[in-house]
Order: structure tokens, then C-alpha cells, then sequence
């Protein structure tokens, strides 16, 4: 952002237009008296020198123009913004295990489907700390709370299908991230619960870490992914390569509704492809958002220097012209 220390010096900026009405108004009725044996080459040279006349007036008037601006005392400020945020904090649980392989979300698989909708969620809450679990039959931590969105970008891309899983803990994998959030001082903390199966296997069931979540007032937002019935699912044949067939994968809406229940949230959701995928998260990005204020400083540097410097270049310029290539007559012609 451009300033100046003193913008009513810019006022001088009118002896321009006042300069150039003397040079070419007043000045012009000034004659050169010779002697008549020389008013003939006084002639030849006007006509010859013509253009030049003006040369000298607009290098004296870009003297004035840099000198004015030099004195109202230029200043260049960088913006910095000062954030006051009252935001979320944000932890996404998404279910690695074997099932989320179904291509019932064609032309994605379930997992990838997943993250391409968490990462579309991500970029629309710049204000947001976010963190990531992943969980098959057992939980890990793959982004603690962060405001580093490009590492949470960067993670959700590298989700990979745990494929050697035999199980699903979704108590685990609830727990972990109600680990993450035990110590956030965020107005609002939210875990999004991303899973497509049964709770089978784990240390803690589903709905002890649902009352975890409760006493420290963490929201969990659950969601079941995975269409009713049979779904076409990837085997791979060691003859004929990967072929798919319809498999049947149940889904614990129950338990999942109960989580949400009991953190307050209310139901659970089931999204049964992409777009029903998306339309939960955006449902979710608009009951959570987030309060901030932004002030913006600005740290000023001086710059009149530049324009003494272009003052002083084009006063060097006239007298070079005057002493090496244009004479000085022809200007008060």
C-alpha cells in the first residue's frame, strides 16, 4: 500500500503546469537583440532547432514532478493480517480397512471417494486446525491438529486401503481422535467419523469412546458409507487378474447412530455414493463454522530516495545536453 508522510506537500506539484505557462508563454515574447549580420544564422538555426525548444522545459518539469513527490515523503506498507479466531478444531477418523475397497462409489472405490470429499472439505475452512486418524483393526495418528492444511492435503492423498486387515475398530479409532482433541482450548471440537463396517475388534467399543467424547464436549459426526445389499467388490484371481463380484458388507448404522446421539449430533448419515458423500460434508461445514476477526497492520518503508535519485539522473541530463549535444540557444528561441 502506498502512503505519504505528508501528502499536502503534494500541492507543489501545481508550480508544474505554472512553470510551463512561463516558459511558454511569458518566455516566448523574449527576443534575442543581434546584430544584423547575424540574423540570418539566428533564422536558420530557429528553424533547425525548432523541436528542441521543448526538450528543456519537460526535463525541468520532470525535475519538479520527482522533487515534489520526494518531499510529500513516499512511503510503501506491506499488509499483515492479524487473525482473532474462534474457530474448530477438527479431527477426520476415516476407516482403512479391507471393505472400503468396494466400488459401489464408481468410478472410485469407497476410500477414494472418501477423500476426495474430506479434501474438498479441507480447502473450504482455511481457518480451521485440522488432524487425521486412520483406523483398521487397530488406530494411528496420521496428522496431529495442525493449521497446516497442505500436510493434511498431502495425507488424506496417501490413505492406502490396509488390505492385510482381517477387522474394524471403530472404537479405536474414535478414541484416537478424542485423544487428539482432549487438550484443545477450540471454541467448537469436532471429529468426523468416516466407516463402512462393524465394529469387531478393538481394546474400546464404539459407544465407551462416544462417552469420552461427551465429557469433553467433542461432537462426533459419523458417517456410514456403502450402498444397501450387494456391492461389486475387487478380487484379485492369480489366472484371470482382479475380478469383481458382488459381496455383501454389512454396516452398523445402529451403533453409529447411537454415537452421534450421544454426543449430540443427533443421527448418523449414510451416504450410499459420491454426491450423497459430499452433500453430508457440506451439511456439516455449515453447521460448524467458525468466528474470526481480521485487523490488518501495515509496515511502512521510505521511499523517497528513488525519486531524488530520477530528480538528480534528469537534472545530469539537461546539463549533458547542454554541454555536449544541444547548445543553449535554441531554447530561447
Amino acid at each position: 500500500m502506498l502512503k505519504f508522510g505528508h501528502p499536502w506537500l503534494l500541492l507543489l506539484l501545481l508550480v508544474i503546469p505554472l512553470y510551463l505557462i512561463w516558459e511558454f508563454v511569458f518566455q516566448k515574447k523574449r527576443r534575442l537583440y543581434l546584430p544584423h549580420s547575424r540574423v540570418k544564422q539566428l533564422r536558420y538555426l530557429s528553424r533547425s532547432q525548432y523541436p528542441y525548444r521543448y526538450l528543456y522545459p519537460v526535463l525541468r518539469s520532470f525535475i519538479l514532478l520527482f522533487l515534489c513527490i520526494a518531499v510529500a515523503q513516499p512511503r510503501w506498507g506491506i499488509k499483515t493480517r492479524d487473525l482473532s479466531n474462534k474457530g474448530v478444531d477438527i479431527v477426520m477418523a476415516i476407516d482403512i480397512s479391507g471393505s472400503m475397497l468396494a466400488m459401489d462409489f464408481a468410478p472410485k472405490n469407497r476410500l477414494s471417494a472418501a477423500v476426495s470429499v474430506a479434501k474438498d472439505f479441507v480447502k473450504r475452512r482455511p481457518n480451521d486446525r485440522f488432524g487425521l486418524v486412520a483406523f483398521s483393526e487397530y488406530a494411528l495418528t496420521q496428522v496431529p491438529l495442525t493449521f497446516d492444511h497442505l500436510a493434511m492435503l498431502n495425507s488424506l492423498d496417501k490413505l492406502k486401503v490396509n488390505e492385510e486387515a482381517s477387522a474394524t475398530a471403530i472404537g479405536m479409532g474414535l478414541a484416537k481422535a478424542v485423544a487428539r482433541l482432549k487438550n484443545s482450548t477450540a471454541k467448537s471440537k469436532v471429529i468426523i467419523l468416516i466407516t463402512d463396517g462393524v465394529s469387531n475388534t478393538g481394546e474400546i467399543d464404539p459407544l465407551t469412546a462416544a462417552g469420552m467424547a461427551k465429557e469433553l464436549g467433542i461432537k462426533v459426526y459419523p458417517i456410514g458409507v456403502g450402498s444397501k445389499g450387494l456391492v461389486p467388490f475387487p478380487y484379485s484371481d492369480p489366472i484371470f487378474g482382479t475380478r469383481y463380484i458382488n459381496t455383501y458388507i454389512d454396516l452398523d448404522m445402529e451403533t453409529l447412530n447411537k454415537i452421534a446421539e450421544t454426543t449430540g449430533t443427533g443421527k448418523a448419515a449414510l451416504a450410499t455414493d459420491a454426491k450423497g458423500l459430499a452433500d453430508i460434508m457440506n451439511e456439516i461445514d455449515r453447521l460448524e463454522k467458525t468466528l474470526f476477526t481480521t485487523q490488518f497492520r501495515y509496515n511502512y518503508s521510505e521511499q523517497f530516495m528513488p525519486f531524488l535519485w530520477l530528480a538528480f539522473a534528469f537534472l545530469v541530463l539537461e546539463l549533458l545536453l547542454k554541454i555536449f549535444i544541444l547548445p543553449v540557444l535554441p531554447e530561447q528561441l
